[in-house]
């Protein structure tokens, strides 16, 4: 998915004037890619790829409460739940605090994607 938005922005920056401008001065291919195409990419990308990485804790928790995730000897907030399985009919507040922690992450990623992307200026069209 990373590579679809940093491939359509590719496309949309490759008509771009300044491009032209630096082609027509002399620059190699490697130079405007360097030092024209990458800065404009960059900030893209790391918006979009930061709002990925809570969706990632989401589906790694949800793997490993399933028991499909990492190995048990590896701390991991999916196990924890899992672990605690049994004592959530008696107990139920012992949860809390793993889950609400999956959750803060996650909001917090996905709102330091959307800031980025705010500030980066991009549009709307490439969720």
């Amino acid at each position: 998915m990373v590579t679809r938005v940093a491939f359509t922005e590719a496309r949309r920056v490759r008509s771009a004037e300044y491009l032209e401008a630096a082609r027509v001065s002399g620059a190699g291919r490697t130079a405007i890619a360097v030092r024209q195409v990458v800065p404009v990419l960059a900030p893209v990308i790391l918006a979009y790829a930061s709002s990925l990485i809570g969706l990632a804790i989401v589906y790694a928790a949800g793997l490993s409460f399933l028991g499909l995730g990492v190995a048990p000897p590896t701390a991991e907030w999916g196990a924890m739940l899992d672990e605690l399985r049994p004592a959530l009919l008696t107990h139920p507040w012992v949860a809390v605090l793993p889950a609400l922690t999956i959750l803060l992450v996650s909001v917090l990623f996905n709102a330091l994607g959307e800031a980025l992307r705010r500030r980066v200026g991009v549009r709307e069209e490439l969720r």
